[in-house]
């Protein structure tokens, strides 16, 4: 059983009677599911027995124990039913589409050119199943039958390039970026297909794309070709029109703080909190253009006026006077914080208890008032 007591959600399942059918493997189509089975829907979750189940079984770091469910496995699924179907073969087609006849939604992401021979073709399937909303997952918008994998999406993309410091190596995203973001697009098409389908009554076939879900989240680094002209390079954690924003500085005890100083009263009270209050009259450092040109300079001066102070007394000093600055945290602690421990789920799999991260980060609030 899913522990929901400390959940943002509390235990309010506004989808509860919706069913969803989960097709997709790896992470984001299963990310997708575990969202609505978090909100309350029937999520089955359908695997292929002749190739083990979904591939994220298989997936295990070098130290991890070879018994139960894989970490991988257990990050994207949470409360699914899960049934074992060869679509290759006729009669566990024909328990899909019995299946299909009262579901809401479907979620996959096999290549197109594999479809019919899957029974899933989107024009028949909407014909046996005119209410059904069938979100199809894809690699890429201009290549239908490509396959899509994160690491290549996050190198086209233009995330690879970004990532990493300036004039070094180029890295991936440490998690499957392009996935996570992919599974976004699919709940929102999904949403927004059953929007529609409550005025028509209709459903809807969904198509969602890993390269386009990256693109559209480059944001302001994409701004920054398409209106300016200027290729946005690898700055590490730096921002590229912002300073002192990603900087990083030890303190006397060990720890680490990150700036994220957005704008000139800002800056000036994280001076006078360092006591240096004369930077923030410093031609040099006076506005924000001004800090972005000289980002370098500051960072020299201001890393001894860090060290100066422990990161408890620091972060405590800068909330008083409103100056945004973070501790680095390892995951580990990240997850002991208060909010991690309400985003982690505690639930059952294959007979073992188990804890992943929770799809659903949102209260809800009807008329005013948290409905549990």
């Amino acid at each position: 059983m899913e522990d929901h007591a400390s959940s943002p959600l509390g235990m309010d399942r506004p989808l509860k009677g919706l069913r969803v059918v989960e097709l997709a493997s790896v992470l984001a189509g299963p990310l997708a599911g575990s969202f609505f089975a978090e909100l309350g829907a029937e999520v089955i979750k359908v695997e292929n027995p002749a190739t083990g189940g979904d591939v994220t079984r298989q997936w295990r770091s070098a130290d991890e124990p070879l018994e139960g469910p894989s970490a991988y496995y257990v990050a994207a699924n949470g409360p699914k039913e899960v049934r074992m179907l060869d679509l290759k073969k006729d009669g566990d087609q024909a328990a899909l589409n019995v299946l299909l006849s009262d579901a809401d939604i479907v979620l996959q992401n096999f290549k197109p050119s594999g479809l019919v021979r899957l029974g899933l073709d989107p024009e028949a399937l909407a014909l046996r199943h005119p209410h059904l909303i069938h979100v199809h997952l894809k690699g890429f918008l201009s290549d239908a039958n490509r396959p899509g994998y994160d690491m290549v999406v996050q190198a086209e993309t233009g995330f690879m390039a970004m990532n990493g410091a300036p004039g070094g190596d180029h890295f991936r995203m440490p998690v499957a970026l392009m996935d996570v973001l992919a599974a976004h697009q699919m709940r929102s098409a999904a949403l927004l297909a059953l929007w529609q389908r409550e005025r028509d009554g209709l459903g809807s076939y969904l198509e969602v794309w890993l390269d386009a879900s990256g693109l559209s989240a480059l944001a302001n680094r994409a701004t920054e070709y398409l209106v300016v002209g200027h290729e946005p390079a690898a700055l590490g954690a730096l921002h590229p029109q912002i300073a002192p924003y990603g900087e990083t500085f030890w303190c006397r005890c060990g720890g680490q703080i990150v700036t994220a100083v957005g704008n000139d009263p800002q800056f000036q009270a994280l001076c006078d909190l360092l006591h240096r209050p004369e930077w923030g009259k410093d031609k040099r450092f006076s506005s924000n253009p001004e800090r972005v040109q000289h980002r370098s300079v500051l960072a020299q001066l201001m890393a001894p006026a860090f060290l100066e102070h422990s990161a408890d007394f620091i972060l405590a000093q800068a909330l008083e006077c409103g100056v945004p600055l973070g501790r680095v945290n390892p995951v580990s602690a990240a997850l002991q914080s208060d909010s991690g421990r309400a985003m982690t789920a505690t639930f059952e799999a294959e007979g073992r208890t188990v804890q992943h991260v929770r799809q659903v980060a949102f209260k809800i609030h009807r008329n005013g008032k948290r409905s549990t």
